[in-house]
């Protein structure tokens, strides 16, 4: 069972077996459980704080998309998908399960980070209180990014 969780989630199987040694503290060897635990632990946060950070970075761009857009949206757009895709790789079913009620929480970091770099470039703008994406549009379900072909001259 461990090993199948092993497989199907990450996250999961690390935050068990983090309970696992604490409870397993029995008898006398050099195990030191606790400090085993707290590793264990953070393999699987370590996970998660990847999530966020890719998260963060997805809302940002988003957020430049749609406010600033011009010739960068492409980049920035290209940006995205890369995000998605660590996202994507890192996203756990637990994960997935507890990050989108999460976003909130990330929210006003994300907002207070583009607003410094924003104004560091001089670019006065009223980024919304709000985060104005779900968990689908992080993701990126039902977008298609295909860009417009550019116009040759002949």
């Amino acid at each position: 069972m461990a090993d199948d969780l092993y497989d199907r989630d990450y996250f999961a199987w690390a935050q068990a077996q983090a309970e696992a040694l604490r409870a397993h503290r029995s008898g006398e060897n050099a195990l030191d459980y606790d400090n085993l635990a707290e590793e264990v632990e953070d393999l699987g946060g370590s996970i998660r704080r990847a999530c966020i950070s890719q998260i963060t970075n997805i809302i940002e761009h988003l957020l430049k998309i749609e406010l600033l857009g011009g010739p960068a949206s492409l980049h920035w757009r290209s940006e995205v998908i890369s995000f998605r895709i660590e996202l994507e790789s890192d996203l756990t079913p637990s994960l997935a399960a507890a990050l989108p009620s999460e976003i909130d929480a990330i929210y006003p970091k994300v907002r207070r980070r583009l607003g410094a770099r924003l104004e560091a470039e001089g670019v006065k703008l009223e980024l919304p209180q709000a985060c104005p994406y779900g968990w689908d549009d992080i993701l990126g379900r039902g977008v298609d990014w295909t860009p417009e072909p550019a116009e040759r001259s002949e």
